[in-house]
């Protein structure tokens, strides 16, 4: 538990990648080893589409409900596997500027977890940045959990 008597707060990055799974594998197992809980924020990314607002707004709506489909099934398998309920966002954004709001925000984030590809060696792009550049800029711990790892 963090300092105020409140929970830790491990952060996780919503996609449809093996990478996520592996890292929500390990969050959760994090999660119910020392008590904290879990929040997913999903980003989504949206191009303006100029003079085009209807086509702009069914693209909005499809990205909203795909987003709302991975929260929802992530969140059901922390609820079932830790009993508690996860922290749900839907942001529109940039990924890393949405992170670090968000980080900024809730003083209980104790630390970031992503997903990275181990089998092409190529990361991603939210690993490279956060152990890159974005390293300096990042308050918290960074878990970076292997794609590759089965179940824990």
């Amino acid at each position: 538990m963090s300092k105020q008597g409140k929970h830790d707060v491990y952060l996780l990055v919503v996609d449809s990648s093996k990478e996520f799974q592996a890292a929500l594998d390990y969050s959760i197992k994090m999660a119910n080893d020392s008590d904290a809980r879990i929040a997913l924020l999903r980003v989504m990314q949206v191009e303006h589409v100029d003079h085009w607002q209807n086509i702009e707004e069914k693209i909005r709506s499809e990205m909203r409900a795909h987003s709302e489909s991975l929260i929802w099934e992530a969140s059901g398998r922390i609820l079932r596997e830790t009993e508690h309920f996860p922290m749900v966002c839907i942001e529109e954004g940039t990924k890393s500027d949405i992170i670090f709001e968000m980080i900024e925000q809730y003083p209980n984030i104790s630390a970031l977890v992503l997903g990275a590809d181990s089998v092409l060696n190529k990361p991603g792009p939210l690993v490279t940045y956060f152990v890159g550049k974005g390293l300096s800029r990042l308050n918290v711990p960074l878990v970076i959990v292997p794609g590759h790892l089965q179940s824990v």
